[in-house]
C-alpha cells in the first residue's frame, strides 16, 4: 500500500550549454526525465549556449545564473544560492568539475538535497587550467567523499578518479545514451571520406590524423570543430606543410550532426588522453558508420572491434587501418555498419541510460530509522507497517537493544536491520562507535528517531555527521507523571526538550501526548499529529458463517492484549475479571503479550489469589492476533498511564469487536461513541462496563462492533497514515 508521492525535484547544474559531449548528454537525460511524471526537472547553468533552445523545445525549464567573468565569485555564488534556495531541489545532478564543487557548496543552504556528481572524462589536464582550475580540481578530489553519488560515463574515468582519491563505495558508471531513434543508418555511395569530429584541443590529437592522411593518399578528410585559436592555427599550418589542402576540409562545430554522418564513409577518433565515453563515436555507430579509434578511455570497449583500434599517437597504424577500410568491398562495409548499429541498440540507448540513472536516484534515497527496540509492542508494530508500506525508499533500521520479534518481518520487506545490543537504558562505548560507523556508511537523507532513546540517538548521529541529514522525531506515548518513568528515561525525555531545535518535525500519534510534551518544552511549531493506522484487510471481522455459529455460544471470550508492565495495569484487569465472573461465571479471559505466560510467577500468584485459575488463560506472545481478536466477544484495555494511541483498541475495532477501555491517552478519540470508557485503576467501574456490554444481545454487540469498524475506516486507515508519513518525508519547499 504505497504512499502517494509528489514528483522528485531534480536540478541539473552545468557550467554552460555550449557544444560538447557532456552538454549533449545532459540535454538528452534532462529531456527524457522531464517527460516522466516522476520528475520535476530544471537545468541551471552559468553561461548561455546553443543547447538551451533544445531544452526549451523539450519542455525543460532553464535558468542562466550569468557568471560575468572568471573572478566573479562572491556575486555569482550569491545568485546561484538564491536560485537554488528558491528551487529547493531534492537532487542536484551536476556535470563537470566546477559545477560539482558548486553543488556541494550549495547543499547545506538549500535543505541538504542529494548531490550527484557527473564525471565525463577519463583523465584531466588540470595542469593547463590556470590557478583557479588547479585549485578547483584539487578541491574536487579532497571533497569527493561528501558527494552522495559520483557517476562516470566510462570505466576508464572511474579508474582514473579512484586513483585521485574519489570514494569507491558510491562511484557508479552509467554509459552515455545514444538516441538511436533520431540517428538512423542511411544508404550512401561507396566513397573514401574520413571524418574527425571534436573540439580543437591537444586532447583530440589532430596531428596524428593529419599525418595518417599523408600515408593514405587516396583518402579525403573532413575535420569539424571549434576550439583554441592558437592550436587551430598550429593544426592548419601542419596540414599545409603536409600538402593536404586539396583533400581536407575544415568545418565549424555543428548543433546537429545527424544529417552529416551519412555524408562520410568512416569516422576516426584520434584522442590522445582524457576521452571518457565518446558521444561522437556512439552517434556515428548508431548511424551505421564504420569507426576507427585510438585505444583511449572507453572508446575501444564502446566499439568492441580490436581490429579497428590503434595505440594513441600511432599514425602509421591508423593509416594501415584506413587503407584496409578503403580496400573493403561494399557488402563488407555494410556488415561493419550493421554491427556498429546493433551494438548501440543492445547496450547504449537513451532508455538504458535513463533507466540506470532513475534507479540510482530512486534507490539512493536513504531513510535511517533508529528505534529503542524491535520487540513486542504497538510502536514496534507500527514501525514495521510503515517500512512495509513506504515503498520507493531505501530503509535501514538500527535497534539500540538486542533482538526482537519484528526484526525478520522488517528484513522481509528488503530493509536492512542492525541491532546494537545495548542493555536497556545503558549505552556502551562499543555500541555508540558502531552506531556512528553505520550512520557514516549509510549516509541517510532522513534520520527518523523512533521512541525517546531513538530520538536522542538520531540527534547524536546528526551531530556526528556534521549536520547532514534531516531529523524527524516520533513520540509514541503520552506523558502523565515522571514517577512512572525509569530514571534514565525521564532524563532522556527532559533532555530532548532542550534538543528539539535539532529536529525538523516531531510526530505524535496522540493529540494528548502532543499537548503534554509541548507543556514540557517541546516546540509546538514542530508538532505533526499522525494517528496510528490499521490494515483493514488484515484486521477484519469473522466471516458471516463463523459469526452465526459463534452467536449460539453462551460463554464469553474477553481479551486483554499487551506486554506485562506497570503501564498496562494487569492487577486492575484481574480484579475486574473476578467481579465479572460473579455475574457471568462462564466468562473466559484470554491474556496475550510478552511475559504474559505461566512463567510469570507474579502474575500466576495473583490469578490464584483471585481464584481465576480456571477462567484466565495466559497465552504469551502470539502470531495470530488478527484471528484471535476477531473471535473475541469483548476487548479490554486497562492501562493506567503512558498510552498514546492504543493499537490494541484500534485493531479490535477494525475486527468489529466492542471495546471497554480506561480513559488514557487518546483512547477516547479512537473509540468515539463506539465503546465504553472508565477511569484508570478502578476495577469496579471496569467490571460494570464489561458486564453491561456482555449482557447486550448478540445483534446489539454486533452493531456496536460494526460502528467501531466504520470509525476506523473513516479516520484511521493504514493508507491515510502512509500518505501522511510520505508527505512528511518529502523535503520542505520553504526557504
Amino acid at each position: 500500500m504505497p504512499a502517494c508521492r509528489p514528483p522528485y525535484r531534480l536540478a541539473f547544474l552545468i557550467r554552460d550549454l555550449g557544444h560538447g559531449g557532456a552538454q549533449r548528454q545532459l540535454v538528452t537525460l534532462a529531456s527524457a526525465l522531464a517527460g516522466q511524471a516522476e520528475f520535476d526537472v530544471v537545468v541551471v547553468h552559468f553561461y548561455p549556449g546553443s543547447f538551451e533552445q533544445d531544452l526549451k523545445q523539450a519542455g525543460v525549464k532553464t535558468i542562466c545564473v550569468g557568471k560575468k567573468h572568471r573572478w566573479d565569485l562572491l556575486g555569482f555564488f550569491g545568485r546561484l544560492l538564491t536560485t537554488f534556495r528558491r528551487l529547493r531541489p531534492q537532487v542536484i545532478h551536476s556535470y563537470l568539475h566546477e559545477s560539482n564543487l558548486m553543488a556541494l557548496f550549495l547543499k547545506p543552504f538549500c535543505g541538504f538535497p542529494k548531490v550527484i556528481w557527473g564525471i565525463r572524462d577519463s583523465q584531466t589536464d588540470a595542469d593547463t587550467w590556470g590557478l583557479l582550475g588547479k585549485v578547483s580540481f584539487r578541491l574536487n578530489c579532497l571533497l569527493s567523499g561528501w558527494a552522495d553519488q559520483v557517476i562516470a560515463n566510462s570505466e576508464a574515468g572511474r579508474a582514473y578518479y579512484l586513483r585521485q582519491g574519489y570514494p569507491e563505495s558510491h562511484f557508479a558508471v552509467i554509459p552515455n545514451g545514444i538516441d538511436s531513434q533520431r540517428l538512423q543508418p542511411q544508404s550512401r555511395p561507396h566513397g573514401n571520406t574520413f571524418a574527425l569530429i571534436g573540439r580543437l584541443h591537444p586532447m583530440k590529437d589532430h596531428a596524428t590524423f593529419l599525418r595518417a592522411l599523408t600515408l593514405t593518399p587516396e583518402a579525403k578528410a573532413v575535420i569539424i570543430g571549434n576550439g583554441d585559436a592558437a592550436y587551430a592555427a598550429e593544426m592548419h599550418a601542419l596540414a599545409d606543410s603536409l600538402d593536404l589542402s586539396d583533400r581536407l576540409q575544415w568545418q565549424p562545430a555543428q548543433n546537429d550532426l545527424s544529417s552529416l554522418y551519412p555524408t562520410f564513409d568512416a569516422l576516426v577518433s584520434t584522442s590522445a588522453y582524457g576521452e571518457g565515453f565518446s558521444n561522437v563515436i556512439g552517434e556515428a555507430m548508431a548511424c551505421g558508420l564504420p569507426c576507427i579509434t585510438s585505444d583511449v578511455g572507453d572508446s575501444a570497449s564502446l566499439l568492441n572491434a580490436p581490429e579497428w583500434t590503434f595505440p594513441s599517437s600511432d599514425y602509421a597504424c591508423l593509416a594501415q587501418q584506413m587503407q584496409r577500410f578503403l580496400a573493403m568491398k561494399p557488402d563488407e562495409r555494410q556488415q561493419l555498419s550493421h554491427a556498429n548499429r546493433q551494438r548501440i541498440e543492445d547496450n547504449f540507448t537513451v532508455d538504458q541510460m535513463v533507466e540506470r540513472t532513475v534507479k540510482l536516484i530512486r534507490t539512493r534515497h536513504q531513510i535511517l530509522w533508529i528505534t529503542t527496540g524491535l520487540g513486542t509492542g504497538g510502536a514496534e508494530r507500527m514501525l514495521t507497517q510503515l517500512i512495509t508500506g513506504l515503498q520507493g525508499y531505501q530503509h535501514t533500521v538500527i535497534s539500540l537493544t538486542i533482538g526482537g520479534k519484528y526484526i525478520e518481518p522488517i528484513r522481509a520487506t528488503g530493509a536492512t536491520v542492525h541491532t546494537l545490543d545495548m542493555p536497556a537504558g545503558k549505552p556502551t562505548l562499543t555500541a555508540l562507535r558502531r552506531l556512528f560507523r553505520l550512520a557514516w556508511q549509510i549516509k541517510p537523507d532522513t534520520i527518523m528517531g523512533w521512541m525517546y532513546h531513538g530520538c536522542l540517538a538520531a540527534v547524536m548521529v546528526k551531530a556526528f555527521r556534521l549536520g547532514r541529514g534531516r531529523v524527524i522525531w516520533n513520540v509514541r506515548q503520552s506523558l502523565y507523571d515522571f514517577s512512572h518513568e525509569k530514571r534514565g528515561s525521564a532524563l532522556v525525555i527532559k533532555t530532548l526538550a532542550k534538543l528539539a531545535f535539532c529536529s525538523e518535525a516531531i510526530t505524535y500519534n496522540s493529540e494528548l501526548s502532543a499537548r503534554q510534551h509541548e507543556a514540557l518544552g517541546y516546540p509546538q511549531s514542530q508538532t505533526t499529529l499522525i494517528p496510528n493506522g490499521f490494515d483493514l484487510d488484515k484486521w477484519a471481522p469473522l466471516p458471516a458463517e463463523a459469526r452465526t455459529k459463534k452467536s449460539g455460544s453462551t460463554s464469553f471470550n474477553i481479551g486483554r492484549f499487551g506486554r506485562y508492565t506497570a503501564m498496562k495495569d494487569y492487577p486492575t484487569f484481574l480484579e475486574a475479571a473476578a467481579l465479572i465472573t460473579q455475574e457471568l461465571p462462564d466468562a473466559q479471559f484470554l491474556l496475550v503479550g510478552t511475559d504474559v505466560d505461566p512463567a510469570n510467577s507474579e502474575l500466576t500468584e495473583r490469578i490464584s489469589r483471585l481464584s481465576l485459575d480456571d477462567c484466565v488463560h495466559l497465552l504469551g506472545e502470539r502470531e495470530d492476533l488478527p484471528e484471535l481478536t476477531a473471535n473475541l466477544d469483548l476487548v479490554v484495555s486497562s492501562s493506567a498511564f503512558g498510552e498514546g494511541f492504543p493499537n490494541v483498541i484500534g485493531e479490535a475495532m477494525a475486527c468489529g469487536i466492542p471495546i471497554v477501555a480506561t480513559d488514557i491517552g487518546d483512547t477516547a478519540w479512537v473509540v468515539g461513541e463506539n465503546g465504553s470508557l472508565v477511569p484508570a485503576s478502578d476495577p469496579q467501574a471496569l467490571a460494570k462496563a464489561c458486564i453491561k456490554i456482555l449482557k447486550l444481545s448478540a445483534d446489539q454487540r454486533r452493531q456496536l462492533g460494526q460502528a467501531g469498524r466504520q470509525r476506523i475506516t473513516d479516520h484511521f486507515t493504514l493508507g491515510s497514515v502512509l500518505k501522511q508519513f510520505g508527505d512528511l518525508l518529502q523535503p520542505s519547499t520553504k526557504n
